[in-house]
């Protein structure tokens, strides 16, 4: 009867949190159809391009959350796999600058091409440093407290990679890079006197790099005062809020927003929020915001739940980093925050950042699944 029981126990995982997770996968699929159709036939002369290729990145993503979900989550705290990985990741921002590999877009060095297959580098290596972070911290977590011992080593990794990924450039996602990994180190018990240190020296400096390049200083600008800008450089952001104000409560109905009607730039990827906003209103937001919720909280929930240090810092490092960028990409598409050209997980068109996202529910499910034996 033991056996019966612990084997009925190991086949467990969280039914909510998958749900929540091929729910957001569904509503992505649909706001991608309706929001790059016009977009899709003005460039590729056909408006069912753009969501032939979301539904394979799809159909891939979900065959990478239903394997990760069925491994054993624990073969990757070798040490070995875990630098391999890392590696990996590394030399494949370090390609997007080697001719013939490397692809260029907008005036940014940030994708690579395998096999004819586009990949954005540092959203691979995003998955990497989860991996990476879960396993020196549950090696290294009663030493936390020594900077030198139990936070540099962290910090000089994710600096490394943030800055291959600043100079590609992408100043936002190397800014979610760091603040991300200050978020994973604080939860594993980092003095607050670092925190405080860390944060009076990189407030400034992060603040200087915004100023560095002229397109981000022209964000901040649009950023700080929109509407008298809202003909050149503060274009994007008003027709996002315009797309809002458009849908007020119920919207105007699926596939009826004219703000994607080439009024607002990149309504699939970066502002699909905002057609979310216009054509759902603000309940359809409000559900988006919602499913995201029950997603985090169950990964925590889930951590919460592990009887296992590795198993823990994996959840924290994979679901900290989703919930992040959620964060993030709402309150940019509200005028919150600058733009910094970041995507919504789950929601937005991207094969990279669709792997990212499915990668990370993959490996919380096989947390959930077996860490609570």
């Amino acid at each position: 009867m033991r056996k019966k029981s612990d084997k009925k126990q190991e086949l467990d995982f969280d039914p909510i949190f998958l749900i929540a997770s091929l729910m957001l996968l569904s509503l992505g699929a649909v706001m991608v159809y309706s929001s790059s159709f016009f977009v899709s036939k003005e460039i590729y002369a056909s408006g069912i391009f753009l969501i032939k290729k979301h539904l394979i990145h799809l159909c891939i993503g979900l065959c990478i959350m239903f394997s990760l979900m069925s491994l054993d989550y624990r073969i990757f705290r070798s040490k070995f796999l875990g630098f391999f990985a890392l590696g990996g990741g590394i030399i494949a921002l370090c390609l997007c600058f080697m001719p013939g590999i490397g692809l260029s877009g907008g005036h940014a060095k940030r994708w690579i091409s395998v096999f004819g297959f586009t990949i954005q580098s540092s959203e691979i290596v995003k998955i990497s440093l989860v991996f990476f972070i879960a396993q020196f911290l549950s090696r290294r977590s009663k030493s936390i407290g020594d900077f030198s011992e139990g936070v540099l080593p962290v910090l000089c990794i994710t600096s490394l990679v943030a800055l291959l990924i600043f100079i590609e450039p992408d100043f936002g996602t190397a800014a979610v890079i760091i603040v991300w990994s200050m978020m994973v180190l604080f939860v594993a018990g980092m003095k607050w006197r670092h925190i405080s240190v860390m944060i009076l020296a990189g407030v400034p400096i992060g603040f200087l790099l915004l100023l560095a390049a002229p397109y981000r200083r022209s964000r901040l600008i649009a950023f700080m005062n929109p509407w008298d800008h809202m003909q050149d450089i503060g274009f994007q952001i008003v027709q996002s809020m315009v797309g809002f104000a458009k849908g007020g409560i119920l919207g105007t109905g699926l596939g009826e927003g004219t703000q994607k009607l080439f009024f607002l730039p990149a309504p699939h990827t970066d502002f699909i929020l905002s057609v979310v906003g216009e054509e759902l209103g603000l309940l359809g937001v409000l559900s988006v915001i919602v499913l995201f919720g029950i997603w985090i909280w169950r990964a925590f929930s889930i951590a919460l739940a592990t009887n296992d240090s590795f198993g823990f810092y994996l959840v924290i490092a994979a679901g900290s980093l989703i919930g992040l960028q959620v964060v993030i990409n709402a309150a940019m598409s509200m005028s919150l925050v600058p733009t910094i050209g970041l995507g919504l997980p789950f929601i937005s068109y991207g094969g990279s950042s669709m792997i990212t996202a499915t990668a990370a529910s993959g490996i919380i499910l096989s947390v959930s699944k077996r860490a609570r034996l």
